[in-house]
């Protein structure tokens, strides 16, 4: 469970402005995109740029599109990158200003180009196998940059349903916590693009031994119909969830001390059914210390709705997301306010990287700058991973 100091904010509450925190923000987190990470340069300027928001975290970007912005065994380094550690600078330039430093990793999501990458020893290469394919067989490795945006992906997506796939996460996720003094592993993209995609060979092959039912029924029309497509999506959300709970297990025996948390859709009810990302479920089981739901709506009405849904369980284990890429800062926390006076753990900001620093006081006046959160594994937890529950690896 994510502990937090509760501290009064003292600048919050001398200012009466519009921008003015109702609650105190106990997480005061700032996304940082891979692309910030080039130079010593770049990452200095977005350091500095939250700490003059008044943050306390970072969720940094380390692994994207399956290449590493670290000192990796395992994933080809990001060919950008040279001469210098992105993630060992961060954190040296992080911790001093009293900055939480998360490792964020792309879980599923490992290629978006037309071009292949160059590495050859790149998963894309590897194991083609891995990969989903949609109902006609057709692998997203094969899809187009205009193909993937026709059919809602972002690009080339490992399937959950491949037991390779859950061990070769949880090898990464451990490779940074144990070489690494960071504070958390931050999973993005720990999920299904959407319901059209997952029916590669091994995913139905193994649907079909566990079921005896063919998930293809779901676009023949066949008799049975309701009770293929409940049992496929029940099962697909097992795939997702089991993939958390190796990455979980992995850690908790390797780095126990380093936090797991993930990047969500918002809406619950839509990140199950849609993505099969039963996030609420994964708190309630204790797979994740935190998530961060990724509410980036400019809509008031929605942005308060959800702010009501995603603190509707768990309220002390979410740091609400919020987009300034899309509108302005004042807009962005109409939502962030709703949660925190619904006990939210914090606030989440995408991104650093898009943030302007003409806002870095609108941010600071919003959720204060006194105080930082606590974090703590839960003792309950480790010994449900010790139990065995993650032996899917």
């Amino acid at each position: 469970m994510i502990r937090y100091i509760l501290v009064l904010c003292l600048m919050a509450a001398m200012l009466n402005g519009p921008l003015q925190a109702q609650e105190v923000c106990g997480c005061r987190y700032f996304w940082v995109v891979r692309d910030g990470l080039s130079s010593p340069q770049s990452i200095d300027s977005l350091v500095e740029r939250s700490a003059e928001a008044g943050a306390n975290g970072l969720l940094v970007q380390v692994v994207g599109r399956g290449e590493a912005y670290y000192s990796s065994a395992i994933l080809p380094p990001a060919s950008h990158i040279q001469g210098f550690d992105p993630l060992a600078y961060t954190i040296a330039r992080a911790r001093p200003m009293g900055m939480e430093v998360h490792a964020w990793v792309n879980a599923f999501l490992v290629w978006s180009d037309d071009d292949p990458p160059a590495d050859s020893s790149h998963v894309w290469h590897m194991h083609p196998a891995w990969f989903m394919s949609d109902r006609y067989g057709r692998s997203t490795r094969e899809y187009t940059g205009y193909e993937c945006e026709a059919a809602g992906i972002v690009g080339a997506t490992l399937s959950p349903a491949v037991p390779e796939v859950r061990g070769f996460l949880a090898e990464v996720t451990s490779e940074i916590a144990t070489g690494y003094d960071v504070d958390g592993i931050h999973l993005d993209y720990i999920r299904y693009p959407n319901q059209a995609f997952g029916y590669e060979s091994p995913a139905v092959g193994r649907f079909y031994l566990e079921t005896g039912l063919d998930p293809l029924d779901i676009f023949r029309r066949a008799s049975g119909t309701g009770e293929v497509e409940a049992a496929w999506y029940s099962w697909r959300r097992d795939m997702v969830t089991s993939t958390v709970e190796t990455v979980r297990s992995v850690l908790r025996a390797d780095a126990p001390g380093v936090l797991l948390s993930a990047a969500v859709m918002a809406d619950p009810s839509e990140a199950a059914s849609l993505y099969s990302c039963d996030w609420q479920h994964w708190l309630e089981r204790g797979l994740v210390d935190f998530v961060c739901p990724m509410a980036y709506t400019t809509s008031r009405s929605r942005a308060l709705e959800l702010a009501a849904l995603v603190t509707s369980g768990y309220p002390e284990k979410v740091v609400y997301g919020i987009g300034t890429y899309n509108q302005t800062v004042r807009s962005a926390i109409t939502g962030a306010g709703e949660a925190l006076a619904r006990d939210a753990a914090g606030v989440c900001v995408f991104s650093l990287n898009s943030f302007s620093s003409d806002s870095t006081w609108k941010i600071r006046n919003f959720w204060g700058e006194i105080g930082s959160p606590v974090h703590a594994v839960d003792p309950s937890v480790y010994q449900r991973v010790s139990s065995g529950f993650g032996a899917s690896r």
